[in-house]
């Protein structure tokens, strides 16, 4: 995915702002390269830095990547200059892969890792190694994004790289292009040929009817979750707009955003320059050919509901004694684990979220769960469940549950890969293991902890989760030059192939000692299928409507299985009995399909690729630093404040530049105006060789008019887990210049600070967290202050809950807060509670106005301040506080949305209106108390899929200072 960034630029008013230090890569990512032997792989297409252990697996996914650009950059664009394609390759397993567009002080960059360990990643159509078909969706935002020309080519020429016009495409059309062409880059891998992505849109298509709103392009919209609009809805429009009006005019559209001045504006009119037709009737016409072609299909007479929604996204087992477990998510239900009775009443169900420090695993969503297995006595449901280490890399742990009470009695630790299948006895477990870019079976003898590899495959190499039969052969899915197809693991450690074709079968059972029940696409949806190992074609016992997944046998006679049923998950069964006759697939390789017919030099088939190396050498740990990333030069003026009639002119230079890795990062900025005569300069050097602490100083002279700043700031940061921790050592200085009234003032302050927050909680889509525990404290110490006055300290402490709101409604939640602060040794009034508004907003109010006038003396750059929800208006001082707030939050679901605003701006979507009470109490140098109770209305909005935007309407009463009603009305990003 391209890496989004804030889009409204005031290009040449905001490179005061450009010129920053920033880390180039997650924490785990940089303490990675921190750590290793870094090399640099040059070839005619590609740049490439890798850690050198990893080199193997770098050739590999290089060739392919470098296969993939050179077929997208073949397409008919309007020529430009290419420069080598900038990559990171990384061991960190964080199970993803994303483009940063050139903005400022970081290059446009790919970063890769080498394998992936979530099963998700192989439904849809990849595969724990497949990395260079990864590479080939960031290639084509690599390429789209590169697509730079007329004023934006010239700036970026002259300042080494500001802004991509092709970023403030909608993301729908950035990830459905780079989707869309995914799987037909000469491979038919990816999301366009996975029957879990076709299940997906083909169920939500009938379920509209094919009469889908431009809002399920929205990345935003929950009836996509968990495949997300942009990408889903998003890769089948655009692939109708280049099956009805070519594949060219994809890169003519972004040939023209390339070139336009204000790149999210009037984007919907670009379309109708190169299609005739704007953007919402394009939508239009897509959505009308759906309904055309929608032919809509029910579940046949065999197929009953066991329970009928569990999710929106969930995995499935069953128990040899017709029991089920299913891990699930919905829009109003939070992740939990279900273990149901044959007849579909629930055994027990509860939620897997752990919420106080220390707690034995973070994640629980259904998408990280995989290899869901029960014992042959059915006592013990065993997976594996992905998890975040203390880098925030992922990590596999083994659960073993018991399946009588949910209670999780067991982990195994250091797992690397996805899950697999306990054997019948309960004594061992086999997963997929995945190290650098090959994938295979161990077993894990649940006694010792021990690990032994199964199979010894080399190189690269894409496994499924397993099944082990009772005399411990193993029948696992992998991935071949055909597609996904099924092997056979003998106990002798001989492998047979079983299936050998293009019909992605995937996620093999033992039915019994002889035969296995798989899903196998027919007629382009996954259907359960029935096979003999030991020889015979595939019998299929399934015509469900859209997708069977998940499907496992219960005893001699049923299977049961995940039906999608419109936006959700159906648990349903079916008799084991042929609906169809076999189907004509020999266990002998099948003759290979002649390609289809290439429309572009793009989608020819892959006949492979040889890398041309030009060079393999260490990694200089200087590469670049010395060549300024941004090197801007910029002048602009503003009217005088004091003279309307009088401009001032300002002008500066913004200097930011690192090394290739982000070990060392610096930027310098010098601005002056004509009417100061005097120049502010800053400049900050940060560095990631003491990753993954991120550590950084800067330092700055800032004039303005009637005082003068020096500041200076020593700064590090990492998290841990998902807890950030950061600490600093802040000094500051101001110099007030004396005036025909007011005699000069200098103010100091130094000293050290100190901050950590915690945070567990659930949510749901359309309800918000529903339980929750955070935990801050923060604290500063400051020898030095004001000067002449005696040394503070700083100390805040903050608890929050999140608790359901109202039964039955499921779509609210009550959050209470507590912060207690308190500034020891402070001058009095320091601090200050209320008076800070969230967004911007008119007011009409009733009492007295805010007289809170802190000298200039306590004024040195930095200020000590409290929110207090019904205050905005008011300003209290104090050396203490402890403040306690109650919100009651519902949410009314909208979901809606169109291709423009009023035609010429971005996309509009709305996704809810929030309802909400509160109630704030505060108590001040435990003597006064200041209350207040109100209610407020949002409508939450987005533009151009990337810029919230919230319209709220507050209204609070308060009880003392003299305070009567408050109104605000306004607007906040």
């Amino acid at each position: 995915m391209p890496c989004r960034l804030p889009p409204l630029l005031l290009l040449l008013l905001s490179l005061a702002g450009c010129a920053f230090v920033t880390p180039r890569f997650s924490q785990n990512v940089q303490a990675e390269y921190a750590r290793s032997d870094m090399r640099k792989l040059s070839t005619r297409t590609l740049e490439l830095y890798y850690p050198a252990q990893l080199r193997p697996a770098a050739l590999r996914i290089a060739a392919r990547l470098e296969d993939c650009v050179e077929r997208l950059r073949s397409l008919p664009r309007k020529p430009g200059h290419q420069e080598r394609v900038l990559v990171y390759l990384t061991g960190a397993d964080f199970n993803n892969a994303y483009v940063s567009p050139d903005y400022t002080s970081i290059p446009q960059q790919m970063v890769m890792p080498t394998h992936m360990s979530l099963e998700l990643f192989n439904l849809m159509g990849f595969g724990p190694s497949e990395l260079g078909e990864v590479g080939c969706h960031e290639s084509v935002h690599y390429v789209q994004l590169e697509q730079t020309h007329g004023i934006w080519w010239l700036l970026n020429t002259i300042t080494g790289g500001l802004f991509q016009p092709n970023t403030m495409t909608e993301s729908w059309f950035l990830e459905g292009l780079a989707t869309y062409y995914e799987g037909r880059l000469g491979k038919s891998q990816g999301r366009p040929h996975s029957p879990l992505w076709r299940g997906y849109f083909e169920a939500a298509s009938q379920a509209l009817g094919g009469n889908l709103n431009p809002g399920y392009l929205s990345p935003e919209h929950r009836r996509m979750d968990p495949l997300g609009g942009n990408y889903l809805t998003g890769s089948y429009f655009v692939a109708w707009l280049a099956e009805r009006y070519g594949e060219e005019r994809l890169w003519q559209l972004v040939e023209k955003q390339g070139e336009t001045l204000v790149p999210p504006l009037a984007l919907t009119l670009r379309f109708d320059s190169v299609y005739g037709r704007d953007l919402g009737e394009l939508f239009d016409e897509f959505t009308w050919s759906l309904a055309q072609k929608t032919q809509r299909r029910e579940r046949p007479a065999s197929q009953q509901v066991l329970t009928p929604k569990v999710g929106y996204f969930a995995r499935l087992a069953a128990s040899p004694d017709g029991a089920t477990a299913t891990v699930d998510a919905g829009r109003d239900q939070v992740a939990h684990l279900t273990v149901r009775e044959h007849d579909g009443s629930v055994r027990f169900s509860r939620s897997l979220t752990q919420f106080l420090p220390g707690r034995r695993w973070i994640a629980t969503f259904p998408t990280l769960m995989s290899g869901l297995s029960f014992t042959s006595d059915g006592s013990s449901l065993f997976l594996v469940a992905a998890d975040i280490d203390s880098l925030g890399s992922y990590l596999s742990r083994v659960w073993q549950v018991d399946a009588r009470t949910g209670e999780v009695v067991k982990t195994w630790e250091g797992i690397k890969g996805m899950g697999g299948s306990v054997t019948p006895d309960g004594s061992a477990y086999v997963f997929v293991h995945v190290e650098s870019d090959t994938a295979n079976l161990h077993r894990l003898e649940l006694a010792t902890g021990e690990s032994t590899p199964l199979t010894r495959f080399e190189g690269h190499s894409s496994l499924g989760p397993p099944s082990v039969a009772a005399d411990g052969r193993v029948v696992f899915p992998r991935m071949t030059e055909q597609g996904w197809n099924l092997a056979l693991l003998e106990t002798d450690g001989t492998v047979r192939a079983l299936t050998d074709d293009t019909h992605f079968n995937y996620a093999p059972r033992w039915l019994d000692a002889g035969r296995i029940v798989f899903q196998r696409v027919h007629e382009g949806r996954w259907q359960a299928h029935i096979l003999e190992v030991a020889g015979g074609e595939p019998v299929r016992i399934t015509d469900a409507p859209h997708l069977v997944m998940d499907v496992a046998p219960v005893g001699n006679s049923e299977v049961v299985f995940l039906n999608r049923d419109h936006f959700d998950f159906s648990l349903d069964r079916a008799p084991i009995a042929p609906v169809a006759p076999s189907e004509a697939i020999a266990q002998a390789p099948s003759p290979t399909p002649a390609p289809a017919e290439a429309t572009s030099k793009a989608s020819a088939p892959y006949q492979g690729h040889e890398l041309d190396i030009l060079s393999d050498e260490p990694y200089s740990p200087l590469e670049h630093f010395f060549l300024p990333e941004l090197r801007a030069p910029y002048f602009y003026a503003l009217p005088d404040e004091d003279d309307a009639t009088r401009p001032v002119f300002y002008g500066g230079v913004a200097l930011a530049g690192q090394d290739r890795l982000g070990f060392h990062q610096y930027a310098l900025l010098a601005e002056g105006n004509s009417k100061l005569r005097d120049v502010s300069v800053s400049f900050s050097y940060a560095t990631a060789l003491t990753a993954p602490w991120y550590t950084g100083l800067t330092v700055a002279r800032i004039v303005q008019e009637g005082q003068r700043d020096l500041q200076a700031s020593l700064s590090t940061s990492r998290t841990f887990w998902t807890t950030p921790v950061s600490l600093s050592l802040l000094a500051l200085r101001r110099d007030y210049y004396a005036t025909s009234t007011d005699p000069a003032v200098r103010t100091s302050i130094l000293g050290p600070e100190a901050a950590i927050s915690y945070f567990a909680g659930e949510s749901t889509s359309y309800g918000g967290t529903q339980r929750g525990l955070g935990l801050s404290l923060g604290a500063g110490v400051y020898p030095l202050a004001f000067d002449n006055a005696n040394p503070f300290a700083d100390v805040r402490a903050e608890v929050t809950a999140y608790v359901p709101g109202l039964p039955l409604l499921q779509r609210d939640n009550l959050q209470l807060t507590a912060i207690a602060r308190v500034l020891p040794n402070a001058p009095e009034g320091l601090l200050q509670v209320g008076g800070i508004q969230s967004g911007t907003a008119l007011m009409y109010r009733q009492g007295p106005g805010d007289t809170r006038d802190l000298p200039l003396r306590l004024r040195p750059g930095t200020s000590f301040s409290e929110f207090l929800r019904g205050y905005e208006d008011f300003a209290l001082s104090a050396r203490s506080v402890m403040i306690a707030t109650a919100r009651y939050r519902y949410r009314i679901i909208i979901d809606y949305g169109w291709t423009s605003f009023f035609w010429l701006g971005p996309s509009f979507f709305i996704s809810q209106v929030e309802l909400e009470a509160f109630g704030s109490f505060a108590r001040t140098d435990l003597r006064d108390n200041h209350r207040a109770v109100g209610g407020a209305v949002f409508l939450r909005t987005t533009f151009g899929q990337a810029v919230p935007f919230s319209l709220f309407y507050q209204y609070a009463r308060r009880f003392d200072d003299g305070l009567g009603d408050l109104h605000l009305v306004g607007f906040a990003l």
